[in-house]
């Protein structure tokens, strides 16, 4: 398939190229999370004025603590709370890879917004990153609790979802930010279509699944994947954000497409001309500045429907 990046975007995958190699996943798991450091500094915002930062922790179930980070403003929504879940693969990533998307998300919602730092494979194989985003959500929720996540984030936020379904402790809404959700199983499309995608191919999603799963990926578990789950019906209001140039396109689409179909209020967001990952590029790329526009106002619809 042939990607037709605008001369912002292209500029903007190609700086990445320069920090994240293409042989990033054959290096040790030490060099490729410097790798991605190296990535996200060189794309890290000022946090804007006015953002107040605290780190604490919550107390995991296998007796670890769970770091998380607050943003808040002086104006503060006391009714709704965002848990922020961030991407990486579930192999990289932590509370300083998102610092200033989170605190951006903050500033222009007036809503707390907390980030987990949950923990990554190989060290700890799914579901290991479910737990700690189940632990920390019920650590947190007050009952008005919207959960959001980028690509592996977007995962977590959808499993925990499904993991709280049949409790009395549900988030008030989700947002799917270009998530993986188990289309590589289904074929989908985008997947099939992805392996020469920019900044991130469907060979190298395949590659994260098996880190993620020590190569034991379990098709029967909804919240590994969550498009095979059948019992849609009565999970939280879902927006689901699909870049068009990612193997991840049609995750997205197709669970919101999904979700509809069983009653519940879900629909996608199609970020067109943009690949996998451009949260970074919000402040290169207008495409990119326009997506984050529609994020955050995305956090403002579903937090105002969650407390009507």
């Amino acid at each position: 398939m042939k990607y037709h990046l605008d001369p912002e975007i292209a500029a903007f995958v190609e700086k990445s190229a320069s920090a994240y190699p293409d042989n990033a996943l054959e290096l040790s798991m030490a060099e490729h999370r410097e790798c991605y450091r190296a990535l996200f500094e060189m794309f890290q915002a000022p946090i804007p004025a006015g953002v107040a930062k605290e780190d604490s922790a919550i107390p995991g179930r296998s007796g670890h603590s769970i770091p998380v980070r607050s943003y808040s403003v002086e104006t503060d929504r006391p009714d709704a709370l965002i848990l922020y879940l961030h991407g990486g693969g579930f192999i990289v990533g932590n509370l300083d890879s998102h610092d200033s998307v989170c605190a951006e998300i903050a500033a222009r919602t007036g809503i707390r917004v907390v980030a987990v730092d949950y923990r990554l494979a190989p060290e700890h194989l799914h579901p290991a990153q479910i737990e700690d985003t189940q632990d920390a959500f019920l650590a947190l929720d007050r009952g008005s609790t919207i959960v959001a996540g980028d690509s592996a984030g977007g995962t977590l936020s959808a499993a925990l979802c499904i993991a709280q379904q049949d409790t009395d402790r549900q988030p008030i809404g989700q947002l799917l930010i270009y998530p993986y959700l188990g289309g590589m199983h289904l074929n989908l499309e985008a997947h099939v279509d992805g392996f020469n995608a920019p900044s991130m191919t469907s060979s190298d999603i395949e590659d994260y699944i098996d880190i993620w799963s020590d190569g034991n990926p379990d098709w029967t578990d909804p919240t590994f994947a969550p498009l095979i789950h059948e019992k849609l019906s009565g999970l939280p209001p879902c927006i689901a954000m699909a870049a068009e140039y990612d193997p991840l396109r049609d995750d997205a689409l197709v669970y919101a497409d999904k979700l509809a179909a069983a009653g519940v209020k879900a629909r996608a967001i199609l970020d067109k001309g943009l690949p996998h990952g451009h949260l970074r590029a919000r402040h290169l790329s207008e495409k990119a500045r326009a997506s984050f526009d529609r994020l955050c106002e995305a956090l403002s619809e579903l937090a105002e429907a969650g407390g009507s």
